[in-house]
């Protein structure tokens, strides 16, 4: 085996035993980041971005792993965040970032620490437009998109006609126009099965789909 797989292959089990780790603390957000993972390498295959593939993948995946740093009683919250709370979780992208220094992953810290900026420069640290780095603005594009399409304890998934109508009016504020041009190139029906995959989604997919079937009975 050569040097390069050799890396590869390592590289590929520590991001099991981090995305393993996330999940242990959080099930939605070791699932969340992989659909952020999915999505970003539908966006860099529809678009014409020069940008190494194997690294998107991997900051796409570790997005989140600062939030293994958040106590759990904020991370897992029923209700809404106080001001403290919410000031704890915009740590996250730093820890993230911190957590990676001194690892074969540190050449995507950045990525990860700025990947809740805003193009109109409201996001966590103030960067705008193409200050952002262009991984980071994709992945902050695919992890909107995940979070929307994605079943939560206190909602259902947003239609891909919400989701698409949503990202739609994000760009040029929030979100990279061009990034989200290229997510929407793909036909509805395409966006439409780029769904989340893990269980909780699962899970609420099908509890959402029994009570739709029993209500079409009940009014029958």
């Amino acid at each position: 085996m050569s040097e390069a797989a050799v890396y590869r292959q390592q590289s590929s089990e520590i991001l099991k035993i981090c995305t393993n780790i996330i999940g242990a603390r959080d099930e939605y957000t070791q699932g969340h980041s992989h659909h952020v993972y999915v999505v970003a390498e539908a966006i860099l295959q529809a678009g014409s971005y020069f940008i190494d593939s194997e690294k998107l993948a991997h900051a796409a995946l570790l997005h989140d792993i600062g939030k293994i740093l958040v106590p759990e009683n904020v991370l897992n919250k029923d209700g809404s965040l106080s001001d403290e709370e919410w000031a704890i979780i915009r740590q996250h992208p730093a820890n993230g970032c911190s957590l990676l220094q001194g690892t074969m992953f540190e050449d995507i810290g950045d990525w990860i620490l700025y990947h809740h900026e805003r193009i109109d420069g409201k996001g966590y640290h103030g960067l705008s437009g193409d200050d952002i780095p262009l991984a980071s603005r994709i992945i902050a594009v695919a992890d909107t998109f995940s979070a929307l399409r994605t079943y939560r304890a206190y909602r259902p998934a947003k239609s891909i006609q919400d989701t698409i109508r949503i990202l739609k009016e994000a760009a040029g504020t929030q979100l990279d126009v061009n990034v989200v041009q290229t997510l929407l190139s793909y036909d509805e029906d395409f966006l439409e099965a780029l769904e989340c995959n893990c269980e909780i989604c699962k899970r609420r997919k099908e509890m959402e789909q029994k009570k739709a079937l029993f209500e079409k009975i009940n009014l029958q």
